[in-house]
């Protein structure tokens, strides 16, 4: 069985969703609302290439997804083709519905992160990462416009593979393993970003299994080797030559200022309250700035020897890590995984690159936190207040639900 374990006295589900729902109300809700009848310069153009080009279901997965002149080329049949083709056929493109829909997953993904962080944090402290990521002001564009349901549609899948995977571990069932797998397949038909999957589920692998497990996630690489092999000749099928595609820029300077940015903008006081189009920005101009500064790239480059090394411990000198500690270095593997496709791509600087990768960052966080609470929790043990007959009724529940 994995070493991390499932806390004892676990939070309901039903409480987890409606703290969810309270925080999204809070930081998002009235824009959702002024948003529901808003046309965004993306519409018109989904709309209108939806309408000439797609006719059928089969056409949803054999013509180009991307608009003529529009964006680079692209395969994502399902976020976008089946998306707006079900859109047409059943409200008729009502914006008001389309941006629901959006909504609805928004608030979805983070109830899937809380399934997710059952199996590593005990307790309530597994909804800190989903009331972290529900609530963090970066998300503006993904919860309002219609055409980043790419993001939330992989986020979503993606988020349940991994759910699927951890409850297949634990209970020992293949099927559930199938399932994880034909998740992470409509992941990689939403955006092709969904192909870092393995890697987060190698990182949980390394950090909590047993080594003996590994053809388990040597099977979760098997659709990740056959999209990759397929992607280039769909897309050289689907796109004239000479479609734009995305260029790369892999200077490690300019990868660690990239991932500077989208670690930066997990923080709600460096983000303008703005709409990011309407503002004239892609990436908030004070995270720009801050990224750009070489102490910050240096002291990004130093997190990412510091996780290296935390994973290097953990497998070798397993007693000199602990659980709080291996979610944390969880958290931030995930986060880099999640947001690497994007750090490698130059001139695309854009906040909503962040939304998978700030699961993960919610998910140190919350690791950390759990970390930082336990000292604090032994030395109240230690005093007056842990005589205290609450006190220890409270103790006893938090230490029996210890990972």
């Amino acid at each position: 069985m994995p070493a991390a374990r499932a806390a004892s006295a676990r939070t309901p589900v039903w409480v987890a969703v409606s703290l969810v729902l309270a925080t999204f109300a809070v930081f998002h809700g009235a824009r959702v609302v002024r948003n529901l009848h808003k046309w965004h310069w993306e519409d018109g153009r989904h709309f209108h290439h939806n309408r000439e080009e797609i006719h059928s279901l089969a056409d949803c997965f054999t013509k180009a997804t991307a608009w003529s002149g529009g964006a680079e080329a692209t395969y994502r049949p399902l976020s976008a083709s089946v998306y707006y083709f079900t859109g047409r056929t059943l409200f008729h493109n009502r914006l008001e519905v389309y941006h629901s829909i959006n909504a609805a997953v928004f608030v979805l993904n983070a109830v899937l992160l809380f399934l997710v962080c059952r199996h590593l944090l005990p307790g309530a402290w597994a909804l800190v990462p989903p009331l972290l990521f529900v609530s963090r002001l970066a998300h503006l564009q993904v919860a309002t416009y219609t055409s980043l349901i790419d993001d939330l549609s992989y986020t979503a899948f993606s988020l349940l593979a991994l759910e699927l995977f951890l409850v297949a571990r634990r209970r020992e069932r293949d099927w559930l393993l199938a399932a994880a797998l034909l998740a992470f397949t409509l992941a990689l038909l939403c955006k092709e970003g969904a192909v870092v999957w393995p890697l987060i589920v190698l990182a949980y692998g390394w950090l909590f299994d047993r080594a003996s497990a590994w053809r388990k996630y040597a099977l979760v690489f098997v659709p990740a080797l056959a999209w990759a092999t397929a992607y280039p000749r769909i897309v050289r099928a689907l796109y004239p030559e000479g479609t734009p595609r995305f260029a790369l820029d892999l200077g490690p300077g300019r990868v660690l200022e990239r991932y500077a940015a989208y670690l930066l903008t997990f923080f709600n006081g460096l983000i303008e309250p703005v709409d990011p189009e309407r503002a004239g920005f892609a990436m908030a101009r004070r995270v720009a700035a801050l990224a750009s500064r070489p102490a910050v790239i240096a002291l990004m480059g130093a997190l990412v020897v510091l996780e290296l090394g935390v994973l290097w411990r953990a497998r070798f000198r397993p007693a000199s890590v602990g659980e709080a500690a291996r979610v944390a270095a969880f958290g931030f593997a995930w986060f880099l995984a999640a947001v690497a496709p994007f750090a490698a791509v130059a001139d695309r600087l854009f906040m909503r690159y962040s939304y998978f990768g700030h699961a993960g960052v919610a998910t140190a966080v919350g690791g950390l936190a759990l970390a930082a609470q336990r000292p604090l929790a032994a030395r109240l043990r230690s005093g007056p207040i842990g005589r205290l007959p609450f006190f220890r009724r409270h103790d006893a529940v938090v230490t029996s639900s210890a990972p």
